[in-house]
């Protein structure tokens, strides 16, 4: 995987942060999707293939509605999430987060891994 993922990725996972805000049902159902999308990077352990495979359909499947959930709640709080939020979902922005960057730094040389990026990626 090439450096432009690696970058992405932490762009990404550090927007969850900025981004994890609106209402409660938005934020639920925000918070859903992000750790459906966490889970997905997560499968297989080591096994960059299975996560490849794993991530790819996670994200040819939800990414559009992921990246329109995530530019709404930044528009209604773009200060941050307030504290009640960061108190019920803190630790799981967390997890979900370091989940997916864990994904990207152990698979940055896989070339499988890195098709799949390049493959979903959502412009």
């Amino acid at each position: 995987m090439n450096l432009k993922h690696l970058v992405a990725g932490f762009v990404l996972a550090g927007t969850l942060g900025a981004c994890s805000k609106g209402g409660s049902g938005e934020i639920d159902a925000f918070m859903k999707l992000d750790t459906e999308k966490a889970a997905a990077f997560a499968v297989g352990g080591t096994d960059c293939a299975a996560k490849a495979k794993s991530a790819g359909e996670w994200r040819t499947k939800h990414s559009a509605d992921y990246k329109a959930m995530q530019a709404k709640l930044k528009e209604q709080w773009p200060k941050g999430p307030p504290k009640d939020v960061l108190e019920k979902y803190g630790d799981v922005m967390k997890a979900n987060k370091s989940a997916v960057v864990d994904a990207m730094m152990s698979c940055s040389n896989d070339p499988t891994f890195s098709k799949m990026m390049d493959d979903t990626k959502a412009d």
